[in-house]
């Protein structure tokens, strides 16, 4: 074991002093971009992989597999620990209806247009989860289940990184002239349903209270985006039995990821703590209010977004390879557009149809 580890340690090292550089450089970006670190590592990584000798890259091949594989499985069960049922519903019943259509709509239309395009089946799936449930986070929990490649990864990632982007800057402005001025849940929906990564969300509603004085928005944002973000328990096994297990005749329950499990069973450990403290009683017996909101945060923002996802997903930047994306073209990049637009568009539909159902009548 302790060979092992040893064979490991420049690896896995390496990602992590990756991810670090990338929360670095992140930092010192223009704070109305919203840029996460993440993507910025996994940049940072595929730069440093490709430019490092091949016998460095052989020395560091163990360490990274295992970032990408164990390190970054651990991160995606640790995030449970930021979603809760109460959060969920706590906008309203039909939040989650809205979120269902919109991520049904990615999850049923990208992979028929990826195929129309002539993508492999694994990017098309990549591309629908990271586009229609919650980014970065999505593609790093799709992608083992399904076995994509690095290269695939990041080219979804590159999906995200730039259509997210392109939304968390228009849509503000498109809220502002198609629902009223004091709908803020509605707007916070459109929001939190239309921009594909969650750093991504938090800083397009921050950008619209602050341009639109209208704090409520990035509240009902959050709370939007953490119901899409539910959809991942389902839709990985999903994606799992679609792409591999169908053909070797496992049962849903058997595709389920051991990690997607440890997702659901952490969100449940949060919604539990958050049910007993909302009742009036400490969280498992032992955590008062503001101690269980502060461990619980820790647990899923910092130990598995800014540590554990942070790692693995530098290790997937420090996997790939350049050449994979001149054989990309452009054909990912327009099924990245064309399923931004259908996920956009389904949740502001949405959202404009239930801010119109939820408007007072006016009186005769």
């Amino acid at each position: 074991m302790f060979a092992t580890a040893l064979k490991r340690a420049p690896g896995l090292c390496a990602a992590a002093a990756t991810a670090a550089g990338g929360t670095a450089v992140a930092s010192q970006l223009p704070s109305e971009l919203h840029i996460s670190g993440i993507p910025v590592s996994i940049v940072l990584g595929a730069c440093a992989g490709n430019a490092a000798p091949a016998a460095l890259k052989e020395a560091l091949k163990p360490g990274v597999a295992f970032a990408t594989s164990t390190v970054l499985r651990s991160g995606i069960v640790a995030v449970g620990a930021k979603l809760s049922a109460a959060q969920v519903l706590a906008l309203g019943w039909t939040t989650v209806p809205a979120a269902a259509c919109s991520v049904g709509a990615g999850c049923l239309v990208i992979p028929a247009l990826a195929a129309r395009a002539g993508l492999a089946p694994r990017l098309g799936a990549l591309l629908a989860a990271g586009t229609s449930i919650c980014g970065v986070t999505a593609i790093g929990a799709t992608a083992p289940a399904i076995g994509a490649t690095q290269a695939e990864v990041a080219v979804a990632v590159a999906n995200v990184v730039a259509f997210g982007s392109a939304g968390m800057l228009a849509y503000p402005h498109a809220a502002a002239r198609l629902f009223p001025a004091d709908d803020s849940s509605h707007v916070g929906l459109f929001l939190g349903l239309a921009v594909h990564d969650t750093a991504q969300v938090m800083g397009c509603a921050a950008s619209y209270a602050e341009q639109y004085s209208d704090a409520a928005v990035v509240g009902a944002a959050a709370v939007a985006k953490l119901t899409r973000n539910v959809f991942l328990a389902g839709v990985v096994p999903l994606m799992a039995l679609k792409h591999g297990g169908a053909a070797s005749g496992k049962s849903i329950a058997a595709a389920v990821p051991s990690f997607v499990a440890g997702f659901v069973g952490m969100s449940a450990v949060r919604s539990l703590g958050d049910y007993q403290v909302a009742s009036g009683g400490k969280a498992l017996g032992l955590l008062d209010a503001d101690d269980w909101k502060r461990q619980a945060d820790w647990v899923g923002a910092v130990l598995g977004t800014k540590v554990l996802l942070a790692t693995g997903l530098a290790g997937v930047g420090l996997s790939v390879d350049f050449n994979a994306f001149k054989s990309a073209g452009v054909r990912p990049f327009a099924v990245g557009a064309a399923g931004a637009t259908i996920v956009g568009g389904v949740g502001l539909s949405t959202a404009l149809l239930l801010s119109h159902l939820n408007r007072p009548a006016t009186a005769p």
